[in-house]
């Protein structure tokens, strides 16, 4: 090494008089010099330069790197303490901004400005293996006369720059002390130290991603070991169970969520809940939630168990957009110009405003289930869910299960997890009630209590759960009279009956008939590509004759049934239904038949009809049973009777 601290040291005296490099000079010194030299910088020199940064500026612009790496420096020092060697941190520019070191090479150190707050880079204090370092962007070793300035011949140094993940360039860790006891040991250390520098950066900001994305994302999430204690908790979590972060380390999670077998999981660590709904008992609450719990393993062994967990009301509000359950008319898509259906309107608006229950009474197809939507709309609830119900549809052993769910295990043959009912399903908006003449008289009495106290109970369960639901109730049979009959109870008529709507049949207002058919056969052109079809009066005339049992709805499906089966204009080509067919023919037979006007037999009217619907629909049965407003099988029967080729 002596040999080398001479031969360098000549080199460099050379260099200084003559510019001249010696060919056994590194390329890197040597490269240095000569950029030292393009500088300006004096070689007399050599001591570190205060760049007007004070030390409190630079420690705040670095805090994150100094408080990775000096308990690294530590750990470096703590070997080669007495040795007579010091450990620098600088920042990416070249500021020193912390130092460790012997009380003796402190000393030196002071008496070149190698302290904090100091700047040095190559162009400021010459060749350095911490300025080097920094220009090569490499790990390199200055020994003895390799320093451009004098005054640091006496000194061995070796630095290494430290990069952040993306492989930016964020600071320099160095090794320095006496000539003497240069070792390119020294140059692995500082090298080490900066990999270990930079692996503990990129797992801090891995960890603090983490810690964000624990603590952003929309799910509560509990942490459990392999102990079942509470090691982490999100904030949405503490927020959803209304609980600060040391009650929940505390949480003996085995009773706080008893739903789950805890002891399954450890025992099967492939065993997982998933989307199951449970209950958390919170200080005397019960909080309910859908959950997820998944084993943690490391190397195949539980370490411990990840629940996450949403509350149960926003899952049944997300079911509810999913499947559908919204409104999805207006008042405005009532058509009419009737005085009594305007004022029905307007009286409906107003019950709208009020959060009272609704009873819809009037007879089939005329449209209770488009006013109860509207009223839906028109109201402060309209953000909310509309799950309508067809009372007369459910089995009645499933009725009960049906409107207020049920546990699991309630029954043979019920979800193992358990299921919501209707009433769950609208909490925070209206539910409606089609048909509610044909529920059952037990039935009848829970649903009486459910208004009563807007508490629902499951079937299996002893849990009253509190709702925010408006009830809309329809019929289309006359309670009063069903009350009489011992049918429907007398005290949840009146607890329904709060406001009371009656729809009016079209029978009652004919002048809507045709805004109705003029309505039905747009909707009908723009479904068909614009392929707009008059609608004749005397066609109104003869729609206008007709007493409409069925209402809007047979309207309806009359003048769709015309619009396909008419090649003009619509025309009442055939009988709204065989009844008054058989009256007008039975009618016409009862006159004297002028001999010039030929019959048609009914048989060959409805041969024509059929074969035309047939030929419409492209050979599509459903359509056409559709269009004639006939079952399937009777239509299938009919081609059979005609044998009429289906193509």
């Amino acid at each position: 090494m002596d040999d080398y601290i001479n031969f360098i040291a000549e080199a460099w005296r050379e260099f200084i008089a003559t510019g001249n490099t010696h060919p056994k000079v590194r390329s890197e010194i040597a490269d240095s010099w000569r950029r030292c030299k393009s500088y300006g910088v004096d070689p007399m020199n050599g001591r570190g330069i205060n760049n007007y940064k004070h030390p409190e500026v630079l420690t705040s612009e670095n805090a994150e790197l100094i408080s990775v790496a000096k308990p690294i420096m530590e750990s470096i020092y703590s070997i080669v303490a007495g040795s007579g060697f010091s450990i620098i941190l600088t920042d990416k520019d070249g500021y020193i901004v912390e130092v460790i070191g012997d009380k003796d090479i402190m000393e030196r150190a002071d008496k070149l400005n190698f302290v904090k707050g100091e700047l040095w880079t190559e162009a400021c204090v010459g060749t350095n293996a911490i300025g080097t370092a920094l220009y090569l962007d490499k790990p390199i070793q200055t020994i003895g006369a390799e320093h451009f300035g004098i005054n640091q011949h006496s000194w061995t140094c070796s630095a290494s720059p430290i990069h952040d993940e993306d492989g930016n360039l964020i600071g320099c860790i160095n090794m320095s002390g006496n000539s003497y006891s240069a070792h390119s040991h020294t140059l692995g250390i500082v090298t080490s130290a900066a990999q270990s520098i930079q692996k503990q950066l990129a797992l801090i900001i891995s960890y603090n991603l983490m810690n964000i994305t624990f603590d952003s994302i929309s799910e509560g999430m509990i942490v459990l070991n392999d102990q079942l204690k509470v090691k982490r908790i999100n904030d949405r979590a503490m927020e959803i169970l209304n609980i600060k972060a040391e009650e929940a380390i505390k949480m003996d999670i085995i009773h706080t969520l008893s739903n789950i077998n805890f002891n399954e999981i450890i025992c099967n660590s492939r065993k997982t809940f998933n989307n199951v709904e449970c209950d958390f008992y919170i200080k005397g609450n019960r909080i309910k939630c859908i959950i997820n719990a998944v084993p943690m393993k490391v190397n195949e062994k539980l370490v411990g168990i990840v629940i996450t967990f949403r509350e149960a009301q926003y899952v049944h509000k997300l079911v509810n957009k999913v499947v559908g359950y919204k409104a999805s008319y207006n008042f405005e898509d009532i058509i009419t110009k009737n005085e009594k259906m305007n004022a029905m309107i307007s009286f409906a608006k107003k019950a709208a405003k009020s959060d009272c229950n609704i009873l819809i009474q009037g007879e089939s197809g005329t449209g209770k289930e488009l006013i109860a939507q509207s009223i839906h709309n028109y109201s402060k609830r309209s953000p909310g869910p509309f799950v309508a119900v067809n009372c007369a549809s459910i089995p009645r052993e499933l009725v009960e299960s049906e409107l207020f769910g049920y546990e699991k295990g309630a029954f043979t043959g019920a979800s193992k997890d358990g299921h919501p009912g209707k009433f769950e399903l609208a909490d925070g908006g209206t539910i409606f009630l089609d048909e509610i003449g044909e529920l059952p008289l037990d039935i009848q009495t829970k649903l009486l209590r459910v208004l009563d106290n807007n508490k629902v109970i499951r079937v299996g369960s002893t849990y009253e759960k509190q709702l925010n639901v408006r009830v809309i109730g329809a019929t289309n049979r006359v309670l009063k009279e069903e009350i009489k009959k011992k049918n429907f109870r007398e005290d949840l008529y009146y607890r329904l009956n709060v406001m009371n709507i009656n729809t009016i049949p079209l029978r009652n207002r004919k002048e809507d008939i045709e805004v109705l058919v003029q309505h039905f056969v747009k909707i009908l052109s723009i479904k068909n590509g614009h392929l707009n079809k008059a609608v004749r009066k005397d066609y109104i005339n003869e729609l206008m004759k007709y007493p409409w049992p069925g209402n809007v709805r047979e309207l309806r499906n009359v003048v769709e049934r015309d619009y396909y089966l008419s090649d003009g204009d619509l025309v009442a080509a055939y009988a709204i239904e065989d009844n008054a067919i058989e009256n007008i023919i039975v009618e016409n037979s009862t006159h004297e038949v002028e001999e010039n006007i030929p019959l048609i037999s009914i048989q060959s009217l409805e041969k024509q009809s059929i074969e035309k619907a047939l030929v419409n629909c492209k050979g599509n049965i459903v359509k056409a049973s559709t269009i004639l407003n006939i079952s399937r099988s009777t239509l299938y029967r009919k081609i059979k009777k005609y044998n009429i080729q289906v193509d």
